[in-house]
């Protein structure tokens, strides 16, 4: 249950971090300018990619309380 918070703080702040450094970018890694519109849908993109990850954590807590 130890290793569980500690990889769930981890995860929170790379997630914090990352989104930061999307919304605060100039220009993507293809040369794309980053207007509203795209820093929105990077966000959305990633938020997605947030969301099945905390359905994993979530998955990993039942089974870490199921074998207690």
């Amino acid at each position: 249950m130890k290793a569980w918070k500690i990889s769930r703080s981890i995860v929170l702040i790379l997630f914090i971090v990352i989104s930061v450094f999307l919304c605060v970018r100039k220009v993507d890694g293809a040369g794309v300018v980053q207007t509203l519109e795209m820093r929105n849908i990077t966000l959305i993109i990633w938020g997605v990619f947030g969301l099945i990850v905390l359905i994993g954590y979530l998955i990993w807590l039942t089974v870490l309380k199921h074998n207690k």
